[in-house]
Order: structure tokens, then C-alpha cells, then sequence
């Protein structure tokens, strides 16, 4: 019964949620380990090789599609998706800013010029409960 109650008041410690604790002095939660290794965010932009005009699903990004479809099937994307009506968004795990350059770099929609896209380092302060489903694509 011990370590039951005090695990249950290092979970309430952890995420801020003990009574009388007022809202500025709560600390966000600690991250899962899941995002603790180093995250990336990649956002793309249209290239010189995009047709302005053309609808995203006009602008010949299948092969972009299945890179990012076998990505997220080894398991480090955490989000991936459009962005506005020419360009796109991947949340995902990297070893270091090299290894995020490289998922780009080897991006066929990036070879063809489709898209451009930076790799930045992406720190998430806090993590809601709430994420949207996916989309069908």
C-alpha cells in the first residue's frame, strides 16, 4: 500500500498535478521515453520543379509518398503530412542534424526539385494527450 501511494504521488509530482499547485508553478510533464531521443522537424517547401497551379496530388509526389510511407513504417516518424496546399511536415527521430539532412536528401520528391525541405532540431515543451488521428491519404 506504501509504494503504491508514493508512486501515485511521484506521477502527481511528475505531472504537475497536485492539489494547491497553482498553474505557474507546475512544471510540464517529463517527456515519455519515446521522445526522448533527439527529434527533428523537416518542413518542406515547393521547389523549382513544383507547377504552380497544380494541385499537391497533381505534382507527381508518389515516389515522396512511399519514401515517407517506409520511413514511418521503421518507426521514426512521430507525425508526417501536408502543409498547406505546397509543402509538407515530418516530426521524426534522427541520430543528429547529419542524419536529418540525409532523409531529405534522399527524398525523390527533393531530387526532382518538387520540394525543398529543412531539417531543424525540435524540442517539445509540452505534450498533449489528444493527437489527431491520421488522415487518409
Amino acid at each position: 500500500m506504501r509504494i503504491m501511494m508514493r508512486a501515485a504521488l511521484a506521477v502527481a509530482l511528475m505531472t504537475g498535478t497536485v492539489a494547491g499547485a497553482a498553474p505557474s508553478q507546475q512544471q510540464p510533464a517529463q517527456q515519455p521515453a519515446a521522445t526522448a531521443r533527439p527529434l527533428f522537424a523537416i518542413v518542406y517547401r515547393a521547389g523549382p520543379a513544383w507547377k504552380p497551379g497544380v494541385p499537391m496530388k497533381d505534382q507527381g509526389l508518389r515516389d515522396h509518398f512511399y519514401y515517407v510511407k517506409a520511413l514511418h513504417e521503421r518507426g521514426g516518424i512521430v507525425y508526417a503530412g501536408a502543409m498547406g496546399p505546397d509543402g509538407g511536415l515530418i516530426i521524426l527521430h534522427a541520430a543528429d542534424q547529419a542524419a536529418a539532412e540525409a532523409v531529405i536528401a534522399d527524398d525523390p520528391a527533393v531530387k526532382a526539385g518538387i520540394f525543398t525541405g529543412e531539417a531543424r532540431r525540435y524540442t517539445p515543451r509540452f505534450i498533449g494527450t489528444g493527437a489527431p488521428a491520421a488522415a487518409n491519404p
